[in-house]
């Protein structure tokens, strides 16, 4: 992701909080998170943030060597969905999937990810999957969300 980029993302984040610029994406995460059920921040190469109840979990970056960063945060956005839709109850894993995923798409030209690589994403993560639910509870002491 662009250095631009990732700029205006935290920038948006701020804005929502009302922040100054000198504050944090993790600041940014914990305050958020007491108005969602789970936000999650982006920090572009610095990693991103999963937020549940006022904690925020730091997610690190997956490496990749960028081509195209369009669609990064709809790669990542797609990851956490996954996890929240397969019922995944570890922040950190739904988070590694989504900072992956983007990476994945980061390191390709062109904003799909291309089917194999899906498969090969999914096969790669192993979660404990738990009935589904419209809400999201948390455990964040664990870094887990219960439904």
């Amino acid at each position: 992701m662009s250095p631009a980029l990732r700029d205006t993302m935290m920038i948006t984040a701020r804005a929502l909080c009302h922040f100054s610029s000198k504050e944090s994406p993790i600041s940014a995460t914990r305050y958020l998170s007491h108005f969602v059920p789970l936000v999650s921040v982006t920090d572009g190469p610095k990693g991103s943030y999963i937020g549940v109840k006022g904690e925020a979990v730091y997610i690190p970056p997956s490496p990749c060597v960028p081509v195209d960063t369009c669609g990064a945060g709809d790669a990542y956005a797609s990851g956490v969905l996954y996890g929240i839709l397969r019922g995944v109850s570890d922040l950190k894993g739904m988070g590694t999937l989504a900072a992956r995923i983007a990476a994945t798409v980061v390191g390709q030209q062109g904003t799909r990810l291309r089917v194999q690589d899906a498969v090969d994403l999914a096969e790669s993560f192993a979660f404990n999957l738990k009935g589904s639910s419209s809400s999201v509870s948390s455990d964040v002491g664990s870094d887990h969300i219960s439904s």
